[in-house]
């Protein structure tokens, strides 16, 4: 059995890539270390989107563990556009009724979802929790892909961070919110 431990971020002090986070998200990345701790949870892997506000987000853990953060740039946020999008949280909505709905210079939901995958796919075992840092709108595909009924109003509110922990036996998957 594989088993997930998903991150949405903590707090930041923007969306640029560089954003940090704010002093409340380091001490929330401090509390989500503790809890992983506390709740046995022991990842051996710790990948995470490239941007600042993710690999900070797992830092605390990392360093108690003495485990390296792998940056892989396929946790990044899904590209809705090359352009500014005026409707984000009509673009979002639409990528969960239509996987292949995207704008100009953009990238589907599918597609995402697809890169996303390929993260799991490489870094998770059997027996060896894979501890993933992510983004929001990501997250929430991958979520919905093996809960449907996690959906677009799921997404709206989650929080930064939020924690999930997924079990993947064959093809039974199991998500459980735990934070």
């Amino acid at each position: 059995m594989k088993q997930l431990i998903l991150i949405r971020h903590c707090h930041a002090e923007g969306k640029h890539k560089d954003s940090p986070l704010t002093n409340l998200g380091v001490n929330q990345a401090r509390r989500v270390a503790e809890y992983l701790e506390k709740e046995g949870l022991r990842p051996k892997k710790l990948v995470s989107s490239p941007y600042m506000r993710a690999v900070e987000t797992v830092r605390p853990y990392a360093r108690q563990n003495n485990l390296e953060v792998i940056k892989d740039t396929r946790l990044q946020e899904q590209v809705l556009s090359d352009q500014p999008v005026d409707d984000y949280v009509g673009v979002v909505k639409a990528s969960f009724s239509d996987p292949d709905y995207k704008l100009p210079g953009g990238e589907s939901a599918k597609d995402a979802l697809c890169r996303f995958k390929q993260v799991i796919d490489e870094y998770s075992e059997e027996d060896a929790p894979l501890l993933v840092v992510t983004h929001g709108h990501l997250l929430a595909l991958y979520l919905h892909e093996i809960n449907p009924d996690f959906n677009f109003k799921d997404w709206q509110v989650l929080k930064n961070p939020d924690v999930f922990i997924v079990h993947i036996d064959g093809d039974h998957q199991e998500l459980k919110h735990v934070w």
